[in-house]
């Protein structure tokens, strides 16, 4: 039996997204990478997350979600809901955030898969871990850690 390589072709994030939108508006689940640090250690670059399309039901602390911000998408946790504003923060950022409103959503991260294995995306160790980002920063410089 004869393999058959394919190679990984690289588009803009743009083009990629529309057609993320456009999926998720119809109704459909995508699955995409993820790109990126920012969200260590729940999720890794490379893993796969599954998108449904945001609902209001979806605005809970500890989701994470996909948004758009300052003219890019970042793939995030919902950490803070007050009144009109969204806060988010990736889980390895321990001090950016993104302050956005519900319209910036686009999805919501409903399964995440590192290989074949299923990750746990729970929202309340995604709350603590973000609560911890004080210890974190001290126990980054004391020893070093990024």
């Amino acid at each position: 039996m004869e393999k058959k390589i394919l190679s990984k072709r690289i588009i803009p994030n743009d083009l990629f997204f529309e057609q993320v939108k456009e999926r998720l508006n119809a109704g459909q689940k995508v699955k995409i990478p993820v790109a990126g640090r920012s969200m260590e250690p729940f999720l890794q670059n490379g893993d796969l997350v599954v998108l449904k399309r945001f609902e209001e039901n979806d605005l809970v602390n500890g989701k994470i979600v996909l948004a758009y911000f300052n003219n890019a998408y970042v793939l995030h946790r919902i950490v803070k809901i007050k009144e009109n504003t969204i806060t988010l923060a990736g889980d390895g950022n321990i001090q950016q955030v993104e302050v956005i409103t519900n319209k910036d959503i686009l999805a919501v991260v409903i399964q995440a898969y590192r290989g074949e294995k299923e990750l746990s995306i729970n929202t309340l160790l995604g709350q603590i871990w973000y609560k911890l980002r004080i210890i974190r920063s001290v126990y980054g410089k004391i020893f070093g850690i990024k």
